[in-house]
């Protein structure tokens, strides 16, 4: 079973995501600048609210496991310990820090409460390891997977894909020059600013798109179907709502999608609906000429390929009217949570 989420969520200025040189990120899509945000800072942002907000299992990502190990393990226990247990179960420490791995160590809480107790009972290396793996059932972890080069035994595959979210239309970053004053100078009447600089920002309606392989989530969390028709649930609210913290202070940009369509198919290929947008939109009403362009892109596949056919598809948006939904006005609107509950309804099929 494969679940595709297509969002199309229109911000204010705002700077969602930064490069290197502090200006918000873009691509070249249809021959013209886009502004994107990048699959990781979204991930980022589903995986803070699942540790902050759901009552699902999640893990840490960190270089300094052996500090958390030590602090679970308790006053007394031997550092070198702990060193040489992580040393020969995930990872070389970092020669410059000496507590820290060398990686970054993406593990589930219940697999660190496995690692201390190996640690306790003189466990290491491979005798550690079946116990470790049997621990790895974390939803952040199931979804979005974990890569350790020197020890690929503990590698897990990502149930999720998400992709870079780009704008539907061509957008260029504007400046915004600013100036701080010193409200100690200001009293003395002297004139200047204490701080001056500049931040790029922009303004976009963008499309985003994941992919969840339930089969592949099920497998990640040990077969245990109730965490993962949770760990589903908690990721398509999340993943529609959540949003990139960056400069948030400065913007505020807080808004919600526009529009959102989930599709559940057991079979096929998963499809995303980014060539909608390869010729940019170009209109007055932005968001509604982005969802017109998505829905004739759609159908059009749908014509061409039947993709459709068999497939649950559950629609929400913020429109007055079903007018630019086409053949999708088929399908009766719903709340983000209805959607929700009709995927979760097609997973148990």
């Amino acid at each position: 079973m494969k679940i595709e989420i297509h969002l199309l969520q229109n911000f204010a200025p705002s700077c969602l995501n930064r490069d290197d040189a502090n200006t918000p990120k873009t691509c070249t899509f249809g021959g013209v600048s886009r502004a994107r945000v990048s699959s990781q800072s979204w991930k980022r942002a589903v995986r803070d609210t699942f540790r902050h907000e759901n009552s699902i299992p999640t893990g840490i990502r960190t270089k300094q496991l052996a500090a958390k190990l030590l602090e679970r393990l308790g006053d007394g226990f031997e550092e070198a310990k702990v060193i040489k247990f992580l040393e020969e179960t995930y990872s070389k420490m970092d020669g410059k820090r000496k507590q820290e791995t060398a990686v970054l160590l993406f593990m589930s809480e219940a697999e660190i409460v496995e690692a201390a107790a190996c640690i306790r009972e003189g466990l290491s290396g491979d005798k550690a390891a079946p116990r470790l793996k049997a621990a790895q059932r974390s939803a952040d972890v199931a979804l979005f997977g974990r890569m350790l080069a020197e020890k690929p035994e503990f590698n897990i595959d990502a149930a999720c894909q998400v992709a870079h979210a780009i704008s539907t239309h061509q957008a260029d970053f504007e400046t915004d020059f600013y100036t701080a004053v010193d409200d100690l100078t200001r009293d003395r009447d002297e004139v200047g600013a204490g701080m001056l600089g500049t931040q790029g920002f922009n303004s976009a309606c963008f499309y985003r798109y994941a992919l969840v392989d339930y089969k592949e989530l099920v497998a990640n969390l040990g077969g245990d179907r109730i965490l993962a028709e949770t760990a589903l649930q908690e990721f398509l609210r999340s993943f529609t709502l959540t949003v990139p913290t960056a400069k948030q202070n400065s913007h505020a940009a807080q808004n919600r999608p526009s529009f959102g369509l989930f599709v559940a198919r057991k079979s096929g290929t998963p499809v995303s609906l980014a060539n909608a947008f390869a010729l940019p939109i170009r209109s007055e009403d932005l968001i509604g000429a982005s969802i017109y362009a998505l829905v004739r892109h759609h159908a059009r596949l749908d014509k061409v390929y039947g993709i459709y056919k068999d497939a649950t598809q559950a629609i929400f948006h913020d429109r007055e009217s079903d007018k630019p939904l086409g053949d999708l006005a088929a399908y009766d609107a719903e709340t983000l949570d209805q959607a929700i509950k009709s995927i979760i309804g097609a997973v148990h099929v």
